[in-house]
C-alpha cells in the first residue's frame, strides 16, 4: 500500500483529501503545518507529499525545498495544492512538483496522483 502525507493548515481539506485517497487505497498520514510534515517526512518515508502551498507555518514550496536537501526526503514527489500560484509563474518553476489548482475535484485529485505515484 502506497503512503502519502496530506499537508494543509485546513483540517476540512486534510480531511477531503484523506476520504478520497483512502477510497482508492492508499495509507494516508496528515500534518497541518511545514514542521510537522518534515519530521513525519524523515519519520515515515511517504511515497508521496500532496501540500498546501499557503499555510501558517511555512509553506509548499519552502517545505520542498527542505526536503530536497535531505539525502532521506530529497526523491519524495510533491503535489502542491493553491489557488494562488499559478498566475506568479510557479507553475514553471520545477517540473518535479505537481500542482492541482484548488478547489478541485476528486478525478483532478486521482489523476494528478496518477502522474506523480507509479
Amino acid at each position: 500500500m502506497k503512503r502519502i502525507l496530506v499537508v494543509d493548515d485546513e483540517a476540512n481539506i486534510r480531511e477531503a483529501v484523506r476520504f478520497v485517497l483512502q477510497e482508492e487505497d492508499y495509507e494516508i498520514m496528515e500534518a497541518e503545518n511545514a514542521s510537522d510534515a518534515l519530521r513525519l517526512a524523515v519519520e515515515r518515508k511517504p511515497d508521496l507529499i500532496i501540500s498546501d502551498v499557503m499555510m501558517d507555518n511555512g509553506n509548499g514550496f519552502m517545505l520542498r525545498e527542505i526536503l530536497k536537501e535531505d539525502p532521506v526526503t530529497a526523491s519524495i514527489p510533491i503535489i502542491l495544492m493553491t489557488g494562488a500560484a499559478q498566475g506568479a509563474g510557479a507553475w514553471d518553476s520545477d517540473p518535479t512538483i505537481g500542482y492541482l489548482v484548488k478547489p478541485f475535484t476528486a478525478a483532478q485529485l486521482i489523476e494528478a496522483l496518477n502522474f506523480k505515484v507509479k
